[in-house]
């Protein structure tokens, strides 16, 4: 459940601008907020059956923003590469490891 939450807050991060304020709203109620579909109800002064469809939609056009552009997944793989980078240069830096960051370096180059 908790991977499902970050990745669905990783999701909005990127694309939450294209959803309506409603559904971004209604999200970060859900997720950021950790409020029920109930809470939210009251809160925003609509039924349980109208939050809950709200953030199915949202969800749904989250994940075909994604499978349409992939910037998270571009994210995910820059993201471990400059990991790596990282650990290359604190450790002993011999001729591998500086081939090895070169190698990333053309990399990350390629996915920007």
């Amino acid at each position: 459940m908790l991977e499902k939450i970050s990745h669905i807050i990783l999701l909005k991060d990127f694309y939450g601008p294209l959803l309506t304020e409603k559904q971004q709203n209604v999200l970060n109620l859900h997720y950021e907020d950790d409020l029920s579909f109930t809470e939210i109800a009251d809160e925003m002064n609509i039924s349980r059956q109208a939050v809950y469809d709200t953030v199915k939609k949202a969800e749904s056009l989250l994940e075909q923003y994604e499978q349409k552009l992939g910037l998270v997944q571009r994210f995910r793989i820059m993201d471990g590469r400059i990991n790596e980078l990282s650990s290359l240069l604190e450790g002993e830096v011999d001729q591998q490891a500086i081939s090895q960051a070169v190698e990333i370096s053309r990399e990350l180059s390629r996915l920007l």
